[in-house]
């Protein structure tokens, strides 16, 4: 059994579907993609653990079937160690156009074009080092500490990049912004000149409202410089409104103004599309079946019970109970797999039925599992009136009657003493009204 898993990428593959019904949605992105003339930026919004990295993984292992498509998947909030973003950015291009071109079998000709863009990514990351170095020692010393030294820093510390040592010349003068510039637009050039068969560049970037918040907006500003190139699309998976708020940290703006300094760097945003009733049950199944897979948990009989306990998982998912999304139902098998190790071999299996449904009320509302944590179950109101029905549905063979509106299930509460001991470091309290 595993305590923890690399969610999203382990359920992309060639038998993968995408979840939630939106094939649609990525049927039209592919459109898009093949038929645009130009570069452009699209938007993905949707909240925490929607399932944007899981659409993302799947859609770019879609697009990887197409010749004249280069996915290329970029997570920003790995890359946040990282002290310059043009090059983590440019590097993570490089890189996956020359494993592109490996696969369709790269010419002579395609070889000089991605050995000129890799000396143009090193060149202009130099240059872009080399001017924001010259700007903060004047900013923070007035000019009086000579950068040369700061240069240095920056040289040892790109000592270990993708193309190899970058040598910053201490004795160039600084240079000005219009030399800059014109780096930029090499870069493009260079990054222009790879499409030797009309192919075109989708750099994924996801994860950008986790990273630390100067680094997710220097990510938007280098990308912003890469706009014009007629061959790149860039597709930004976010939380919206996340991001706003971590614009607003940096500039000190409030969200109306961090909305518009979005505005700058989006050409168009689509929702990540949500389920319809049959969607849902379908996804969930398949969630059910993915992460027993994924977190090692073994059941054994494979038959009526089985069925039973993924019918009870799939309706306690659903909006009308508990609402669960693809990152809260990891985080419940997580919290199983933590308990099923404190117990002898076997243990967990036994008691699965039980700790599942305490692990996904404990992981969507907080408040419910403390209600319940005793093993009771009561329909006091008609807002949690479902729990009790639902219970009382499922656990109807070892369940004790206390009152006409009240049962008691001794391995719910057994099971709840356990799950309660641990809480993971993503832990938030929900107050669900249900």
């Amino acid at each position: 059994m595993k305590l923890a898993i690399e969610h999203q990428t382990t359920r992309v593959g060639g038998n993968s579907h995408y979840i939630f019904g939106r094939e649609d949605f990525a049927a039209n992105l592919k459109n898009i993609f093949t038929n645009t003339d130009s570069g452009f930026v699209l938007a993905i919004d949707a909240t925490w653990g929607a399932g944007k990295t899981s659409f993302i993984h799947q859609l770019i292992h879609d697009l990887k079937s197409s010749e004249h498509l280069i996915p290329i998947y970029y997570d920003a909030f790995a890359n946040d160690f990282s002290s310059d973003t043009f090059l983590s950015i440019g590097a993570t291009i490089c890189s996956e156009v020359e494993n592109h071109l490996k696969k369709i079998g790269k010419s002579t000709k395609a070889d000089k074009q991605l050995e000129h863009l890799k000396n143009v990514t090193k060149n202009t990351a130099i240059e872009l080092v080399k001017l924001g170095t010259n700007l903060a020692v004047k900013s923070f010393t007035a000019g009086i500490v000579n950068s040369s030294a700061v240069q240095k820093v920056a040289t040892n510390a790109f000592q270990s990049a993708t193309f190899g040592t970058l040598e910053l010349d201490l004795s160039q003068k600084f240079k000005a912004y219009e030399d800059s510039k014109k780096n930029i637009q090499s870069y493009v050039k260079a990054l222009e000149s790879i499409s030797l068969n009309s192919e075109k560049v989708v750099f994924f970037i996801d994860e950008l409202d986790r990273c630390r918040p100067d680094f997710a907006v220097e990510v938007l500003e280098k990308i912003k410089h890469l706009f014009s190139a007629k061959n790149v699309i860039f597709v930004i998976s976010y939380n919206k409104s996340q991001l706003s708020k971590i614009i607003s940290s940096v500039y000190g703006v409030d969200e109306t103004d961090s909305l518009k300094y979005l505005e700058k760097f989006i050409h168009i945003e689509a929702n990540l599309p949500l389920a319809d009733n049959n969607d849902q049950e379908s996804s969930y199944n398949q969630l059910f079946d993915s992460f027993l897979l994924e977190f090692n948990i073994k059941l054994s009989n494979k038959g009526e019970r089985f069925e039973k306990l993924k019918s009870m998982f799939v309706s306690l998912c659903l909006t009308k109970h508990l609402n669960m999304n693809s990152r809260e139902i990891e985080r419940a098998f997580s919290y199983v797999s933590f308990c099923f190790a404190t117990l002898p071999k076997n243990k967990g299996e036994e008691l699965f039925e039980f700790f599942l449904p305490a692990a996904m009320i404990k992981v969507k509302n907080a408040n419910l599992f403390e209600k319940l944590s005793n093993g009771r179950f009561f329909s006091s109101n008609d807002k949690e009136k479902w729990v009790h029905d639902f219970f009382k549905n499922h656990y109807s063979e070892v369940l004790t009657p206390q009152a006409s509106n009240v049962f008691y299930v001794e391995k719910f509460e057994e099971v709840c003493g356990i799950v309660s001991i641990f809480k993971l470091p993503s832990d938030e309290i929900v107050d669900n009204k249900i």
